[in-house]
């Protein structure tokens, strides 16, 4: 199915949200992209809707075909304009129009059915057969609903899409399109907030002038006397007179008015002249309505794409970040593994390096003790152990003087610190104290706006000491009692002016509800003309309907009574008594036709009966080889008894035949007598079974024949013949001797006479002599069996066609009692009146709520004007009170001003509190220096007394080295300071060499559990880095987010990239955005279904980490019916707009140079150079014209100036105009482009400006309205005067008759100049309502004179005028009279024939006169 988004033309529809939701329910219920609940609702609410729409217009079968119908002939687009009225149109435009009829057409063929099998939708059928209610439908009138019925029925009936556009068109041609044209009257109206629009009127009182009283019998002599006359024969001029109306006086009519009338009476361009400037502008109009349609929905996707970007974006570093960040994690993690690693693996070599070592270490002891307990036996020993502790003490000594002298240069430093944060605590100080003086300074304005006087006391004692601490509360006390009084009168005031504006509100809701009162009152004035119309409507139906019926005719005074109904409706009327009083006429009638048809059905049995014995009858003869004589059911037992016996017989009419010397007549008289006597069919057996057959048997009988004991002389024998199947001897002697028994012509026991009496012992018989033969006889038999199927077929063939034409018969009346039924159920209801008087009351029940809410309004004013009065006085006690203007304005600046004063005071009591705060900490810093000043001094004199320790142990420890170089301590010295040495260091450095050994034993231990607790680490991550990785190339492979080809593709280099564009966003407030405009902008993207879709939703729970999810929301479309990505949508959407703004500057230039400048100008061209002879013409009449005053008029057609800059003046134009627009210069065409563009432009503002209540065509057909670029001059000349032009003002000087010549020259000379250009016998038609209103009798003579001398043939009218002039040859007149307001009107006709009137009463006289008074004037 080809899509809706291809349709060009037909595009903007009413109720255009239930034809899209339609289509796409059409395009998409199969698709598993969308939820079949969602769909299946949309559906029901579409066919809710449908239903909605069928019972507002009254439409029925097929409703879906209905609403297709309606919107094609309401659509109004270039094509269908173009069609309006006129049909069949030529172009191009055909092949677009073409290519949407094909899609529609295919639309119309789409059988719903199958969505409502789809969706179980039980009533489907119902929608698809659908049945109106009675007389349904307010929205149409019946007319234009059942003109749409007509088209669907021919759209129904179209094979193809080419029938389909020419049922549409010729839709277009015959009733136009849209509401104005399938409208008849409208109403304006301009609801409040809203445009004026305009509104049809759905229900027309249809007006008959037929119902005139004698209005027929002059309508039909005015029609023949016209009829006559446009046939060249005999006609009078005729004159309509009457007494009704006031005629209007020519006071408005003046020279200004003439040369309007004049312009306008020009030939303007056509709209076939213009159709291929509307075409083209139709043609533009649609793609800029398109463009402006696409530039929309390309701002929408640019700001939901906006926020998809920051989506994408986000959510792409987001993966980003989080696969390279655990991707790093990873990397580390094998790099911690390795290191793990070595580091146990150097553990462990260390430990069995410690071992060794400590076993070396206690060996090496044990022989160094015994060393060292060898050396110390020497004297050097002792000395060098005192060497040994001075030592020691030095180094003491010197660690105390250095820390000294550091403790020294830290108290210096804090003595500078403290020096430094008192200088900067005093410039802070100073800081506040100018922000004190500035805060002052401010809230010294806003006290002065407040007035607030306590200020000023407040500030001089603060300032006197600002270290000294300042009560606050008070003065915040006495600002909150002046802010309170502040706020509450702001509250009053801002109350006040509320109330002002709610006031105002209230008055204008009350005028409103004047107003509103005042247009119900209209409007239930409106229903009562509409319950009034509805109800002769009614009447009208009723009679038209009883015309219409051939069946339920109903009798004039129960016509009459029943249309009583509508004239006496009321809501309790019940309708129920006139469809009981038409029913008992239905019944009635019914009943008669129910007896005829039960009549004719009992004649049908009867006849079918006989005719299927017929059948039967025709059909036993016609498989029978041979007739048989009527038998009886004994008989037929009988010999069925003998054949089961095995008694052979023969029956007698077989084995005999006729003899040649016997005559037809013989034959028939010899077979009916045998068949009386029971010869006929009796059978023939042999003597031995005599007894046997003639032993009696219940229920058998039959007859037998025997061979008699005499033979006569004349008998059977010599008149019959036995036939070929008696072939046995005994059989021929038995029959032989059974016909000699019986005579024949003679005398004997049993004989037959040849006239077929016949005598059989005491019994004797005649025959009828009617009887032919068919027994005797295989011929005879066999010719009577051909007789007898004929006779059969003949009988068939008559019952047949009786009951053939019964059944028609039954048929009509059927047909009689349906149509009885249908007449019966066509019956008016009582839908519309019933309508019609729930508007009424409704209206009316409106108009009593309105009253009464105005009433209660009236009074809420008054007590609101009495609140206003307290409230305003409680304002001035306020404002009094604190010396401030009773001003909403004063006093909100002086609520702002204690705001400011609020936030200020708090600012000031901050920085005072900062104030006093420096001040104390200026005290403590400044103690704080004293105290380092004495701290400073004790270290100096510690520092004095531990140099002079340093000096005196010094001294000593010279000492005692310079007594050891004086023994052999040096020969022993290395090897006992070794052994000293070795072992003073080694508790330490053994006991070092075990902790270390137990350390990295404890370090092993934790290595290897941390190398397997990092192993399993590696795992968890190797498994996140597989998933990131995925999230994130799935991300980047939608590729939504634009990265330059410099950036590698590695997520590292991504995440920089984008981390700048993503900084300080936040996801849940970005999808929250994203939610917010995608539902706020996607009713400009409706074309191209944007749907919001889950991306990488099935990998959410399976494959879920850290409790992260990869799924994203993304956004799709649909463009030309094809998915598309957003991005791609942006693309598609920048290319139509191109490619439309491409199609609308080859459409202008079109439009201005080959249209505008070319075409166009060509017919306005023709046109100017018409009305310049048409001009000429004019003058050349006048100036030959005699009028009795000696009045000479002229006229001049003037051009006009130009407007503007950019456009010509007319005389340019039209020289520009004249010349060919291939031979004109490229300036020449430049200009003459230049000034039409210009006047497009100005066509299309105004078009703007008028809201949309006048199109552009309209004005821009105005704008070429070349009548408009000139304009006429009326001149004047009096006989001895000089011509000058006939304005205003000259011709308020003019007299009556001056005045009356001046207005009907011009325009007579004009219609003449008209007429010049048709055939000379080609009637002068002209029509005059009121005519000659205000011109004196003197006058109106010369009025008629100069008619007569333009030959006109007129018809007019006047209250006054009786026509009745010399100057006249003949004139017939009517006068119409209607006696005290009487409902009718009735028509005296006279006759003029230039001396005198005469009343005629015999209509034909008039007639008869009339070609009297022509012969008179010829000879």
């Amino acid at each position: 199915m080809k899509t809706t988004k291809n349709l060009i033309l037909y595009r903007d529809f009413e109720n255009e949200q239930l034809f899209y939701d339609f289509t796409w329910v059409m395009e998409n219920y199969q698709n598993e992209y969308y939820n079949k609940e969602d769909v299946e609702g949309l559906f029901y609410e579409c066919l809710k809707k449908l239903m909605e729409l069928a019972v507002n217009h009254g439409f029925s079968g097929n409703l879906w075909h209905n609403f297709l119908a309606f919107l094609l002939v309401n659509n109004e687009n270039a094509y269908s304009r173009a069609c309006e009225i006129r049909g069949e149109i030529k172009g191009s435009i055909n092949e677009v129009a073409r290519h949407d009829f094909a899609i529609m057409k295919e639309l119309f063929d789409f059988d719903l059915s199958v969505l409502g099998n789809y969706f179980s939708v039980d009533c489907m059928d119902a929608l698809l057969h659908y049945e109106e209610t009675a007389d349904a439908g307010k929205l149409f009138n019946k007319r234009i609903r059942d003109r749409i019925a007509e088209l669907c029925r021919h759209l129904e009936a179209a094979a193809d899409a080419e029938e389909f556009k020419q049922a549409v068109t010729a839709f277009y041609g015959e009733f136009g399109v849209g509401k104005l044209g399938l409208h008849k009257a409208f109403r304006v109206e301009h609801p409040e907030h809203e445009e004026v629009q305009i509104v049809p009127i759905t229900n027309i009182a249809h007006v008959h002038l037929d119902d005139l009283v004698g209005y027929e019998i002059a309508k039909k002599k005015l029609i023949d006397n016209t009829e006559s006359f446009v046939r060249g024969k005999e006609a009078n001029n005729c004159l309509l007179y009457g007494d009704a109306g006031t005629p209007k006086l020519s006071k408005d009519f003046k020279p200004s008015v003439i040369n309007d009338i004049l312009s306008d009476s020009l030939q303007p361009l056509s709209d076939e002249d213009l159709r291929p400037m509307s075409e083209a502008i139709e043609n533009m109009d649609m793609m800029n309505m398109n463009l402006k349609g696409r530039r929309e929905a390309r701002g929408a996707a640019e700001k939901i794409n906006a926020v998809f970007q920051k989506y994408n974006k986000l959510l792409l570093c987001e993966k980003a970040d989080r696969y390279e960040r655990t991707k790093q994690r990873l990397q580390k993690a094998a790099a911690e593994q390795k290191a793990y690693e070595d580091k146990y693996a150097e553990c462990n070599r260390k430990i069995e390096e410690l071992e060794t070592e400590i076993l070396q270490m206690n060996q090496k002891k044990e022989t160094l003790e015994k060393e060292k307990e060898s050396l110390n036996k020497s004297d050097a020993v002792a000395l060098k152990g005192r060497e040994a502790q001075l030592t020691k003490e030095l180094e003491a000594h010197d660690k105390i003087l250095a820390d000294k002298k550091s403790f020294l240069a830290a108290k210096e430093a804090q003595y500078r610190d403290v020096t430094n944060q008192i200088k900067e605590e005093e410039n802070r100080k100073y800081e506040k104290e100018k922000e004190v003086e500035t805060l002052l300074e401010d809230m010294s304005e806003e006290a002065d706006q407040m007035a607030f006087q306590e200020f000023a006391f407040m500030s001089e004692e603060l300032c006197a000491d600002l270290e000294n601490d300042y009560k606050f509360d008070l003065h915040r006390q006495q600002f909150e009692h002046t802010r309170q009084y502040i706020n509450d009168g702001e509250k009053l005031l801002a109350e006040l002016k509320s109330l002002d504006r709610q006031k105002d509100e209230m008055i204008q809701k009350r005028e409103k509800q004047i107003r509103e009162l005042d247009a119900l009152q209209r409007k239930i004035s409106e229903f009562e003309n509409m319950l009034i119309q509805v109800e002769n409507e009614w009447k009208e139906a009723l009679y038209q309907w009883n015309e219409n019926n051939v069946e339920l005719k109903l009798e004039k005074e129960l016509l009459r009574e029943l249309s009583t109904f509508a004239d006496t409706y009321e809501e309790n009327s019940d309708y129920a008594v006139v469809r009981q009083k038409a029913a008992d006429q239905w019944i009635k009638k019914q009943s008669k036709i129910e007896t005829q048809i039960n009549s004719i059905l009992l004649e049908q049995e009867t006849a079918k009966t006989e005719l299927d014995e017929a059948k039967t009858e025709l059909s036993e003869w016609e498989n029978q080889k041979e007739p048989q004589p009527q038998r009886s059911e004994a008989v037929i037992r009988n010999r069925q008894r003998l054949d089961e016996a095995g008694i052979p017989y023969q029956e007698f009419y077989k084995v005999i035949e006729f003899g040649s010397e016997l005559d037809e007549d013989a034959c028939n008289h010899l077979e009916e007598a045998l068949l009386k006597m029971g010869i006929l069919d009796a059978i023939v057996v042999d003597e031995q079974y005599r007894e046997q057959v003639l032993t009696p048997v219940k229920g058998c009988e039959d007859h037998y024949l025997f061979a008699g004991k005499t033979q006569a002389e004349k008998s059977l024998l010599d008149v019959l013949e036995l036939n070929e199947e008696v072939n046995d001897i005994f059989s021929n002697q038995r029959l032989t001797k059974i016909l000699s028994s019986i005579a024949y012509g003679g005398e004997n026991d049993v004989s037959v006479s040849e006239d077929g009496s016949y005598h059989m012992g005491v019994l004797a018989g005649t025959v009828t002599g009617e009887y032919e033969a068919g027994y005797l006889g295989s011929k005879a038999r066999e010719r009577h069996r051909l007789a007898k199927i004929e006779e059969c077929k003949n009988l068939i063939l008559v019952l047949e066609e009786k009951i053939a034409g019964l059944e028609r018969e039954r048929n009509n009346l059927s047909e009689r009692k349906d149509r009885l039924k249908s007449e019966y159920d066509a019956l008016p209801g009582d839908t519309d009146l019933r309508e019609a008087m729930k508007l009424l009351l409704a209206e009316e029940q409106k108009y009593e709520l309105l009253r009464s809410e105005n009433e209660k309004t009236g009074e809420q004013l008054t007590a609101f004007l009495e609140e206003i009065k307290e409230k305003k006085k409680g304002a001035i006690e306020i404002a009094e009170k604190l010396y401030l203007n009773c001003t909403y304005e004063t006093f909100q600046s002086a609520k702002s001003a204690a705001e400011e004063y609020d936030k200020n005071l708090v600012e000031l009591k901050s920085a005072h509190e900062m104030i006093l705060r420096s001040a104390a900490y200026l005290r403590e810093r400044k103690v704080h220096l004293e105290d380092l000043d004495l701290d400073m001094d004790q270290i100096r004199y510690d520092i004095r007394e531990t140099e002079k320790q340093i000096s005196s142990k010094q001294e000593e420890r010279t000492s005692i080295l310079e007594q050891l170089a004086l023994t052999d301590y040096e020969a022993v010295k290395d090897r006992l300071d070794a052994c000293i040495s070795w072992l003073n260091a080694f508790p330490k450095e053994f006991q070092k060499r075990v902790t270390e050994k137990t350390q990295k034993t404890d370090e092993a231990k934790l290595i290897e559990a941390n190398r397997i607790s990092n192993a399993d680490t590696i795992k968890v991550y190797e498994k996140k880095v597989e998933f990131y990785r995925k999230c994130y190339e799935q991300e980047r492979g939608l590729f939504y987010v634009a990265v330059p080809e410099e950036i590698t593709d590695d997520a590292g280099h991504i995440y920089d990239y984008l981390l700048t564009d993503i900084k300080d966003m936040e996801k849940n407030s970005i999808i929250a955005d994203l939610n917010r405009v995608y539902f706020e902008n996607r009713g400009f993207l409706t074309d191209y279904q944007l749907t919001q879709n889950e991306l990488f939703a099935e990998s959410d729970e399976s494959e879920k980490i850290d409790d992260y999810t990869p799924k994203r929301l993304d956004i799709t479309a649909r463009y030309q019916g094809t998915k598309v990505t957003f991005a791609s949508l942006l693309t598609h959407l920048d290319e139509d707009i191109s490619e439309l703004e491409n199609l609308i500057k080859d459409g202008d230039r079109e439009l201005f140079e080959d249209i505008l400048a070319n075409t166009v100008s060509r017919k306005i061209r023709g046109k100017i150079n018409a009305s310049n002879l048409w001009v000429q013409k004019m003058n050349t009449l006048m100036n030959g014209m005699d009028t009795s005053s000696g009045l000479k008029l002229s006229l001049r057609w003037r051009s006009k100036t130009a407007e503007k800059e950019d456009q010509l003046d007319t005389r340019e134009l039209v020289e520009l105009l004249k010349k060919d627009y291939r031979l004109m210069s490229e300036e020449e065409a430049a200009r003459l482009s230049a000034h039409f563009r210009s006047k497009v432009d100005e066509a299309r503002r105004n078009a703007r400006d008028s809201a949309g209540m006048i199109s552009f065509y309209q004005i821009m057909k105005e704008t070429l309205d070349y009548r408009k670029w000139f304009e006429f001059q009326l001149f004047s000349q009096k006989s001895g005067e000089r011509q000058k032009e006939l304005t205003n003002s000259v011709f308020g000087t003019f007299s009556g008759g001056e005045k009356a010549m001046s207005m009907y020259v011009p325009l007579f000379s004009a219609v003449v100049a008209k007429y010049q250009g048709g055939r000379a016998d080609a009637p002068r038609l002209i029509s005059l309502d009121e005519a000659f209103a205000g011109v004196d009798n003197r006058n109106i003579r010369d009025m008629f004179r100069l008619m007569t001398q333009f030959e006109f043939d007129f018809i007019i009218n006047s209250q006054v005028l009786w026509g009745d002039c010399d100057t006249l040859d003949a004139l017939a007149i009517y006068q119409l009279i209607r006696p005290e307001n009487a409902k009718f009107v009735t028509v005296m006709p006279y006759l003029w024939n230039g001396h005198s009137k005469e009343l005629l009463d015999d209509e034909e006289k008039v007639e008869q006169r009339g070609i009297e008074i022509e012969q008179f004037d010829r000879a």
